[in-house]
């Protein structure tokens, strides 16, 4: 695939669909590398002007981000040199959410609507340590030793014993990612609080909730829906972390 380079590292991207149609750009979650939408993108592809691309530490993707504000920054550098023509929709999931927060927030001449799907404004307090231990165990063990945790935090059980090839795929992508870049990325979700932020967006936003998430659950989705002002909510039943892979004809649906 090919990368881009511009003022805060290298992105790995990938780029399809009739050149002059609006602009899709989907971000990624931070259990997952772009593929989580290999199921999605060539149907996107069909009609719209589709990007997708890696975070920092995923692929060939390279960034100093130690802060959520660290990547929408390299976020902004990236779609700016990419020079899209015009503003993009975006599609966001789990942690590449809560950076379309910021960058919607920094630079609204980016971005023409957003689709947040299972993500928030901020952690509960409740929900930190976890990710801090899961970035002590990446930096001690590997990323090979957050696996099954990511798997379950990533798809219902029963989902996941029902489709043991998917669980083999996002474990094998999963287990490329650089695993200092992934500890960083696990601290900065801890620190985060994007609240003011999400209060200052102006473009139309749509927040969805998978009901059966347990890393970002509905009522994160539901405080980023109060915050933003104008924005819609709606919720897709039987669906984890990664509605594009447990819902995907819902997900079309919503991008249509």
């Amino acid at each position: 695939m090919p990368t881009i380079t511009h003022a805060l590292g290298t992105t790995d991207y990938e780029r399809a669909g009739p050149a002059g149609q609006r602009p899709l750009v989907l971000f990624h979650t931070l259990l997952a590398d772009r593929s989580v939408y290999d199921g999605i993108f060539p149907v996107l592809a069909k009609s719209r002007d589709v990007v997708r691309f890696q975070f920092p530490g995923f692929g060939d993707s390279v960034g100093s981000c130690q802060s959520v504000d660290d990547y929408a920054l390299w976020t902004i550098s990236f779609l700016r040199a990419l020079n899209l023509g015009q503003p993009a929709e975006v599609f966001s999931n789990g942690f590449g959410g809560f950076v379309s927060v910021g960058v919607t927030s920094k630079t609204p001449e980016l971005v023409s609507r957003l689709t947040i799907a299972n993500s928030g404004a901020a952690f509960p307090e409740e929900r930190k340590p976890p990710l801090l231990k899961m970035a002590e165990a990446v930096e001690t063990k590997g990323v090979a030793a957050v696996l099954d945790t990511a798997i379950s935090r990533m798809f219902p059980e029963d989902f996941a014993k029902s489709h043991p090839e998917i669980v083999a795929q996002r474990k094998a992508a999963l287990a490329k990612t650089n695993p200092k870049q992934f500890a960083a990325a696990c601290r900065a979700l801890s620190q985060l609080d994007y609240r003011e932020a999400a209060k200052s967006i102006t473009r139309p936003v749509r927040v969805v909730a998978g009901l059966d998430d347990a890393t970002t659950p509905p009522a994160m989705s539901q405080e980023l829906h109060a915050l933003v002002a104008g924005s819609s909510y709606s919720e897709i039943a039987d669906c984890g972390h990664c509605p594009q892979i447990q819902q995907p004809d819902k997900v079309l649906a919503l991008l249509a």
